[in-house]
């Protein structure tokens, strides 16, 4: 039978779509359950053929008032963090979908909303891009958006009380990029640096890969950065034009190694130049192999100078996966949630799941706190199955 007790309530549980529906009806009567399954199934079935279920005033509201009443109620009873994180997924669905009638929130205009918002995000890339004097990625482009819209689209179901599948079950996710990196190990990490250090065709890619390594930045952040951001004798360093609002302009202070590398290459800048780098040149200017030709432009090449270090080391990773080792190494090392935030140029506590990666050198250091130090294993026969150990019988009670 669809409807049965557990716990002293009645649930019901049924097949729809290819999908196992189990509710509990908050209810000690069977009848009323039965109705409720019934009611349900009613429901299921109208979402299904495109007919509306609200009711009529609900149905007039807009986007723009669902949202906001979802936002208000959101933040009653959630951290600021997560109602920073809502509103800021719900901000371009305000913004593209404020005015629509939710009676109107149909699969094609869910579809359309799509589109926009993935070539909105591609004219964002191109002009990053223009501005940063590179050439799209392929590999960047494959999945630019997806999962952003994904996650949009999931908050504006839930402002309206629903799943995305029980609104909109025939619009299908966005293809979301299945390796979201990973973390060089500290064996990777020093065979990098080493092989960079030793390749006299790019003298520029150690600072460049110190830096990634030691601060997490981007690199568009650290390709055009400017010795105007450049403080050695603070040791530290601000950020230029970031990816994001809370990454632009971020103060980044310079552990040991850094300084060191940063002040070695500002003397090598000078010593190319025949003078002191000016605070509006680039740190990392275009240039040739015998040295820099126009600080005022920023270097060309850098990245495919890295992926041969890389090959050459033998370490199968992406620049941004230098991001994820220092994002990695922090969490290790149990940093504060907010300060690995603003380190790292972010506002979401779902970057932070993203990006962190719990290494196995880390993983082999956490599990010997669950060593048992009295306890002495015994002596074992062998791994060998005997005939005897077939036939001997099972323990009981």
């Amino acid at each position: 039978m669809s409807v049965y007790k557990r716990g002293g309530v009645w649930w019901f549980h049924f097949t729809f779509g290819g999908r196992h529906i189990q509710e509990s009806t908050k209810s000690t009567r069977k009848t009323v359950a039965t109705e409720a399954e019934k009611k349900r199934r009613l429901e299921l079935e109208q979402v299904y053929n495109g007919i509306p279920t609200a009711k009529p005033q609900q149905r007039i509201r807009t986007v723009a008032v669902a949202v906001k009443e979802y936002e208000t109620a959101y933040s009653v009873n959630h951290r600021p963090k997560a109602t920073a994180w809502v509103k800021e997924r719900l901000a371009h669905v305000t913004r593209v979908l404020g005015n629509t009638i939710l009676s109107d929130l149909t699969e094609n205009r869910m579809a359309e909303y799509m589109t926009q918002r993935l070539d909105e995000a591609m004219q964002a890339a191109k002009a990053r891009a223009k501005a940063a004097e590179v050439e799209l990625d392929v590999d960047d482009l494959l999945h630019l958006g997806h999962r952003t819209v994904n996650m949009e689209i999931d908050c504006l179901a839930r402002a309206l009380g629903f799943q995305w599948r029980m609104l909109w079950p025939k619009l299908k996710r966005l293809e979301e990029p299945k390796d979201t990196g990973r973390a060089l190990t500290a064996g990777e990490e020093q065979k990098l640096l080493e092989h960079a250090a030793a390749n006299k065709r790019s003298p520029m890619a150690l600072p460049f890969l110190r830096i990634a390594l030691s601060t997490g930045m981007r690199f568009s952040e650290i390709r055009t950065l400017k010795w105007a951001r450049i403080d050695l004798g603070q040791r530290a360093l601000r950020v230029g034009q970031s990816k994001t609002a809370a990454g632009t302009g971020r103060g980044l202070p310079m552990n040991e190694s850094l300084y060191r590398t940063l002040a070695k290459h500002a003397f090598w800048v000078e010593g190319k130049l025949g003078r002191p780098p000016q605070p509006d040149e680039y740190v990392f200017p275009f240039s040739k192999r015998w040295g820099p030709l126009d600080p005022t432009r920023p270097i060309l090449g850098i990245k495919s100078a890295s992926e041969s270090i890389r090959d050459k080391a033998g370490i199968d990773c992406r620049f941004h996966d230098l991001r994820h080792t220092a994002y990695s190494k922090l969490d290790e090392a149990e940093v504060p949630e907010q300060v690995i935030m603003a380190l790292m140029g972010h506002v979401s506590r779902a970057m932070r799941e993203r990006y962190s990666h719990a290494r196995m050198d880390a993983m082999r250091a956490a599990v010997k706190h669950l060593e048992l130090e009295r306890f002495s294993e015994p002596a074992t026969e062998s791994a060998t199955v005997t005939e005897s150990s077939k036939t001997r019988k099972p323990l009981t009670h």
